[in-house]
């Protein structure tokens, strides 16, 4: 049975949240499926700053802040980075031989591997890192 234990990135909520997103379909799709099913989601503070930035920024400052709300209303856990998550990214990092890596996406994959989420839902560059996959819809 697959687990239903999704962690989400910064992507996936600017590709929901903005309706003029070319992933926008597919990204409602996510959330839709993830409420129908009953999935475990998780995120991290880092990609919520980073999410709240964008919107701010790039869409309006006042549905940056009805995002913070919604999220923090939400069934979403929020996971925060330890000491030992931020080593564990970084010695990921520096073991890593490709120089497409960044901090972040070694942080997500660290806090997803020490829960034990072997799936990652973004439309980002996926690297697969301790046996995580990246998040498909069902056929």
């Amino acid at each position: 049975m697959t687990s239903k234990k999704v962690y989400l990135t910064t992507s996936v909520f600017s590709a929901f949240i903005d309706r003029a997103h070319p992933k926008y379909e597919q990204a409602s799709a996510f959330f839709r499926l993830f409420g129908l099913e009953h999935y475990m989601l998780f995120t991290d503070t880092n990609t919520i700053m980073q999410t709240y930035g964008d919107i701010y920024k790039d869409i309006s400052p006042s549905l940056g802040k009805d995002f913070m709300r919604t999220i923090m209303l939400s069934d979403i856990n929020i996971l925060y980075p330890e000491e030992s998550d931020m080593k564990a990214a970084l010695k990921t990092l520096i073991a890593y031989q490709s120089t497409e890596l960044s901090y972040p996406d070694a942080l997500i994959a660290a806090l997803a591997d020490k829960r034990d989420i072997p799936q990652i839902c973004t439309f980002d560059p996926f690297h697969a890192l301790f046996g995580q996959t990246l998040f498909y819809l069902p056929m």
